[in-house]
């Protein structure tokens, strides 16, 4: 039976509806399993990109007496696999076709799903950024289509779905066997929406090795709204003015660990009764709303260029109740998770940020907030009341056309938990993006960003009974932005990559150890930057610099006479380890220094562009008795740029640093002991040296004619 008539039976059981929404008996649709291969350097064909799903269709469409329909189908499990893969690309997408015809998607009545996802240069996460619905009104799928034989188009873009903690070193799939919606909605009111029902899904767009699914991290379980309390809060000036409002539903979703090693989800909500404190200013603001005890949730604004504001940080404390969280390894402990560097809900200074949209975030490590029904107002309140609202992109639609121009036009809106994109990247490194190829013979618009790395087709192999489907041939062409070219003869379109400028002096970190009595144990303030020599393929030498970000992963442990301190960054694919000793100098009185140095890099085309060994693990180390030491009851401290050679082609550079591995007290700093080249007395040296120089030569210069006289004066006596 081929794929139309399939297509077709299952219209035949499942009745066309004529209202919108999905009925509560929809039955489960069944899981394909997908595949998408590429060629590995060495010429070897390898799976690149997995994904099983179960997914139903629900179309709406209006009908020639102007009546609406709703035609329901599932995805079906043969579909036919395509997509791109290119390597070291930041971006993937994978298309599931289900018709008898070779011209791709929309064509005879069949359908089209094309899902893309997107990573950072330097992996640490990925996510769903964009999802196309592609279809035709034939009239023997859509009986009386008003518009019938239309193709249509209808995307969902700038997406934050699925996202998933997934790097080089420890990659993870995505899954999710609860129901998830995506709504197509139409700007004519008389049309019903569009939606993608997805039952089931583990997806692994990144770094598949074996062919096989790494470990997943599962998404948290839906919430009702109705479950999610509405609290409105309000922070007041000196005067008892409202400076600071905030309406919003939060629900908690933090993982912790078990006493028997496991790993567990608990939830709570955030009450509506919270206690407000913070602060407002003319360009930062923050509140702070505490509840239970030991826990709270703490949000950052700040003004940008006098004409907006946006959400720069959010911090969540929490302390593990026995109630909350049952069998935790460390009952008792209050967690402090931050999240910085944000740039979210951007909104003109005077309005108000309003997103009743439902939306996931991740904070730290362990924390996912999910937040519904969202209205902030920061700064320039006046009144009680909020001012005018500047909507989120997941309420309002944006337009998308048709590419049929009897069809209508459609405007789509972003699914629920669609946010503002934030990474932890390099400064300065080039973003890039993989290239799309256009669908069928549908028009397509889209901004093309230059890949990573020398352009691949991506091939596809068959799945179970599925057809292959081979991308067409590409070819470069110079610079353009947008391009509109239907499938058969695409042309990929790419810019030159600009050369990654050298960062900005490294940001200062604080981090610290804590023992087994949750005690700070080790305190290490610094900024650190590694410079490191690499071979790239036209076998010239290049220096990939890059900085360790505030944000790093602190790790370590303490003792009476040893401590280390690790730092992992850019999902643990980079580390540096310090190894701290006690010693006896030789007048008896004991000091601290770093006896060993160890830094663990993967050559990530980001920050090693045309490197020979793309995605390489390096691991180099140094041992020296003479690092940072200082006495044992004080610090080492050393605000100096400070170039440690840990190889011949690696080396770190350090400054702003404070170090205290051993004697911690209070939490505090002791008092520092400098190094050498911040020393006043160093200082000094030069002007000693001067000194001393200079009254040498006064000395020899006056000997000298006091010798030189005496002379004379023996002269004349001989003459006389």
């Amino acid at each position: 039976m081929s794929v139309i008539t399939t297509v077709l039976a299952v219209l035949c059981l499942s009745t066309v509806r004529a209202s919108v929404g999905l009925g509560t008996d929809e039955p489960s649709p069944p899981i394909g399993h997908f595949v998408l291969m590429h060629k590995s350097l060495f010429g070897k064909l390898e799976p690149c990109m997995l994904l099983n799903i179960g997914a139903m269709f629900h179309v709406g469409y209006v009908k020639t007496d102007n009546s609406t329909a709703t035609v329901s189908f599932p995805l079906p499990s043969n579909s036919t696999v395509g997509g791109d893969c290119t390597q070291y690309a930041d971006e993937r997408y994978m298309n599931l076709t289900f018709n008898g015809d070779d011209d791709g998607f929309g064509v005879n009545g069949t359908f089209g799903l094309e899902l893309e996802f997107k990573q950072e240069l330097v992996p640490t996460h990925f996510w769903l950024s964009r999802a196309t619905m592609n279809y035709t009104l034939t009239p023997g799928m859509f009986p009386d289509a008003k518009y019938a034989n239309s193709t249509m188009s209808l995307t969902v873009s700038k997406l934050h779905q699925f996202r998933t903690k997934s790097g080089l070193v420890k990659p993870h799939s995505y899954l999710c066997d609860g129901t998830q919606t995506m709504k197509f909605t139409h700007s004519d009111e008389d049309t019903p929406e569009s939606t993608l029902s997805i039952h089931y899904i583990q997806v692994q767009p990144f770094h598949v090795k074996n062919g096989h699914f790494s470990p997943n991290r599962t998404c948290p379980s839906p919430t009702p709204s109705s479950v999610i309390p509405v609290g409105q809060f309000a922070l007041n000036d000196s005067k008892q003015n409202p400076c600071f409002l905030l309406s919003v539903g939060v629900m908690f979703h933090v993982e912790y660990a078990t006493q028997n090693g496991f790993k567990r989800n608990t939830s709570y909500v955030l009450p509506d009764n919270s206690t407000v404190n913070g602060s407002c200013g003319d360009s930062q603001a923050e509140i702070n709303l505490s509840f239970f005890k030991g826990f709270n949730l703490t949000a950052s604004f700040a003004t940008k260029d006098n004409s907006s504001f946006e959400l720069v940080s959010v911090s969540v404390r929490y302390r593990m109740d026995s109630k909350l969280f049952p069998g935790a390894k460390n009952p008792g402990r209050t967690v402090h998770e931050v999240e910085k560097g944000m740039s979210l809900f951007q909104t003109d200074l005077g309005k108000s940020y309003l997103c009743k949209s439902l939306q996931f975030f991740d904070v730290g490590r362990t924390v996912t907030l999910e937040i519904i029904e969202l209205q902030v107002q920061p700064f320039e309140v006046e009144g009680r009341d909020f001012s005018e609202v500047s909507e989120c992109a997941q309420d309002v639609p944006s337009n998308v056309t048709s590419t049929t121009p009897t069809a209508a036009t459609y405007t789509m809106v972003p699914i629920g938990n669609a946010t503002v994109e934030t990474t932890i990247l390099p400064p300065n490194t080039t973003n890039t993006t993989a290239t799309m190829l256009p669908i069928s013979n549908v028009t397509v618009e889209t901004t093309i960003h230059p890949p990573n790395s020398t352009n691949t087709t991506a091939t596809v192999v068959p799945i179970g009974n599925v057809t292959t489907v081979n991308p067409s041939n590409t070819t470069i062409k110079p610079h353009t932005t947008v391009t509109r070219v239907p499938i058969k003869n695409s042309t990929t379109i790419m810019t030159t990559p600009k050369p990654p400028t050298p960062p900005p002096k490294p940001p200062k970190g604080h981090y610290n150890v804590k023992n087994a009595k949750g005690q700070v144990c080790l305190l290490a303030d610094m900024g650190l930057q590694f410079k490191v020599n690499y071979t790239k393929t036209d076998k010239r030498k290049n220096t990939a610099v890059f900085n360790l970000p505030k944000t790093a992963n602190c790790t370590g442990s303490c003792g009476t006479d040893h401590s280390n301190l690790t730092l992992m960054f850019y999902g643990d694919s980079f580390s540096v380890s310090f190894e701290f000793v006690k010693a006896v100098k030789g007048n008896g009185a004991s000091h601290f220094h770093v006896s060993s140095l160890e830094i663990s890099y993967t050559e990530v085309p980001s920050l090693f562009p045309g490197t020979t060994s793309p995605n390489a693990r390096r691991r180099v180390s140094k041992t020296s008795p003479n690092m940072f030491s200082a006495d044992v009851d004080k610090s080492y401290k050393c605000n100096a740029n400070v170039t440690t050679v840990v190889t011949k082609d690696v080396a770190i550079i350090s400054s702003q640093m404070q170090l205290q591995p051993f004697g911690i007290k209070s939490g505090k700093f002791a008092s520092p002991e400098e190094c050498s080249e911040d020393s006043s007395g160093d200082k000094s040296v030069p002007v000693i040296i001067g000194v001393v120089i200079a009254a040498v030569v006064v000395l020899v210069f006056v000997a000298y004619i006091v010798i030189n006289k005496r002379k004379q004066g023996s002269n004349y006596r001989t003459l006389n």
